[in-house]
């Protein structure tokens, strides 16, 4: 006897790196129970029924699984998809399904019978019912961090640059400093300068160079 559930719920996981997967998890009553699926299979579809593989058969888009009374059973498997205009796009039969989004994932455009959306863990959840079809895509990460970097290179080759501009001055100021003591040390200061000597006084020491000795009496400082 092959039984046939009225209505369940398929979760249709998109990942953030566009590959995506549709699952099932429920109890199920009946010798051969024959499902509907929602997308058609890529390839191989993964059959538990109480946790243990289970050999099962495809007919068309139905999948017939011996549970043989009543079990636990869980399918999971590798949609097909197509693309359409660069976009990534998934055709859903007469199902109701609940599509799993990432952040990261835009829809771009949906033809199914939207039920309810609602946002957990960062995550679209969209509950539709088919026929219909959807299209997705990835949208490009944001250049913040790129931008960050070359700002901040910029400021540190201002900072540079100011540094040496400061430098540059520093040593030119030096230099100046310098050479103006070497100019002044070189000339040096004059007889009258450093002892602060008046004509008289001057005369008198040229008298005493021109005696040789550099000593006289006064009485002949007087006389010459």
């Amino acid at each position: 006897m092959v039984v046939t559930p009225l209505m369940l719920i398929w979760i249709i996981t998109l990942y953030s790196n566009g590959t995506s997967t549709v699952s099932l998890n429920t109890t199920l009553t009946g010798e051969f129970v024959t499902l509907q699926l929602p997308v058609q299979p890529q390839s191989y579809v993964e059959v538990l029924v109480n946790g243990s593989i289970t050999a099962y058969m495809i007919n068309g888009t139905s999948i017939i699984i011996p549970v043989l009374g009543t079990a636990n059973v869980s399918i999971v498997y590798v949609p097909k998809v197509f693309v359409k205009n660069n976009f990534v796009g998934m055709s859903v039969g007469n199902s109701t399904v609940e599509i799993v989004i990432p952040s990261n994932i835009l829809i771009a455009n949906i033809t199914l019978s939207l039920i309810s959306m609602s946002m957990v863990d960062n995550e679209l959840i969209i509950t539709a019912r088919g026929p219909g079809e959807f299209l997705y895509t990835i949208m490009p990460m944001p250049a913040t961090k790129h931008m960050m970097t070359v700002t901040t290179h910029a400021v540190n080759f201002e900072v540079i640059t100011a540094i040496i501009i400061a430098i540059i001055i520093i040593a030119s100021a030096s230099y100046v400093l310098v050479m103006g003591r070497r100019r002044i040390t070189k000339k040096g200061p004059t007889p009258q300068m450093a002892l602060n000597l008046n004509d008289y006084e001057l005369s008198i020491l040229e008298y005493l160079k021109s005696r040789g000795g550099g000593s006289a009496f006064e009485i002949d400082i007087s006389r010459d």
